[in-house]
């Protein structure tokens, strides 16, 4: 059977010339219109995904995305039939672990400070007791996947090796020490950066609500580049104003875009970036390549090679 490659992420001539090369037709987007018959989807679309999935002139089997995450899919749907599911985790870890260790510096070494002076033309120092160096930092990283490793790596290179936090407590290398998630409470009352680089689960939903940011004295920095869902944005507001978080670092949100009127916006002490963490320019060669591998195997052994996704897990 010829796959039908429903394209919501753009493919060049070239990258199309190889999907060809496989045996394979590429339906652009803007052809949806005129579409059927399409069995597999790269990309996704909120507004016409799953009306392609209900399509019965469509028969979709696989479902290639161009994210990390998968919970704005239809899960429930793809996991009741059976359709094969694979993501591009991994591509952004890279430019995820160099973000936030921008946001640890931005707080840590005064640049946030600075920037504010700057504004007004006014030239003031900082009390050296106020700046800190990475290495001295206890940090607690939560998700040691993909870009939990990441960042781990990129802080062992500051002499800074930080504590995991993940489901099952299992080592992993790079880290100084891991536990479960229900044995967190010893590592974060003393810890001085935690960061939130966890999948959006059932089990992470609100996961930093109230009752765990009234455990934590005064962390110096909150980080979230996992899922806006895993926080309680008004919990993490009265952490701040509590002084139980001193600043926050924050790149996606339970509504994206960021409401005009959250409170967010308005706290010198966070700083918001518009969930861009993962983006660089070298990211799309290697999605493709997904793509190409998955394609490949599909044809071959009718399964999937790379990043294979458990819809009902969510990852």
């Amino acid at each position: 059977m010829t796959e039908r490659i429903l394209t919501f992420q753009a493919v060049n001539p070239d990258q199309t010339k190889q999907i060809e090369a496989l045996g394979a037709e590429v339906v652009p987007f803007e052809s949806l219109a005129d579409a059927s018959g399409i069995t597999a989807i790269f990309g996704w679309s909120r507004k016409h995904g799953l009306n392609v999935l209900q399509d019965p002139h469509n028969d979709v089997k696989w479902i290639q995305t161009v994210s990390a995450g998968v919970d704005y899919l239809p899960l429930d749907y793809i996991k009741n039939h059976d359709i094969k599911l694979s993501n591009a985790i991994g591509v952004y870890s890279p430019a995820i672990a160099e973000s936030t260790i921008g946001y640890l510096l931005y707080f840590l070494r005064g640049f946030n400070e600075a920037v504010k002076n700057q504004a007004g033309h006014f030239w003031q120092q900082p009390e050296r007791n106020d700046l800190a160096t990475l290495a001295s930092q206890k940090v607690v990283i939560y998700g040691t996947g993909s870009i939990g490793q990441a960042i781990a790596e990129l802080l062992n290179g500051f002499g800074n090796y930080p504590y995991g936090v993940n489901r099952s407590g299992r080592s992993m290398a790079g880290f100084a020490g891991t536990v479960a998630q229900k044995d967190d409470a010893g590592l974060i009352t003393d810890a001085d950066v935690i960061i939130n680089a966890m999948p959006a689960t059932p089990e992470t939903d609100h996961y930093f609500n109230e009752d765990y940011f009234s455990q934590l004295n005064g962390v110096r920095i909150f980080v979230n580049v996992g899922r806006g869902t895993s926080v309680d944005e008004q919990a993490l507001i009265n952490g701040l104003r509590h002084k139980n978080v001193l600043n926050a670092a924050l790149d996606v949100f339970n509504t994206e875009p960021l409401p005009k009127d959250s409170k967010l916006w308005e706290l010198s002490n966070v700083l918001v970036t518009p969930h861009q963490t993962g983006f660089a320019v070298e990211n799309t060669a290697p999605i493709f390549g997904f793509l190409v591998d998955n394609l490949t195997s599909l044809q071959e052994t009718g399964e999937l090679r790379r990043n294979v996704v458990d819809p009902g897990r969510g990852y």
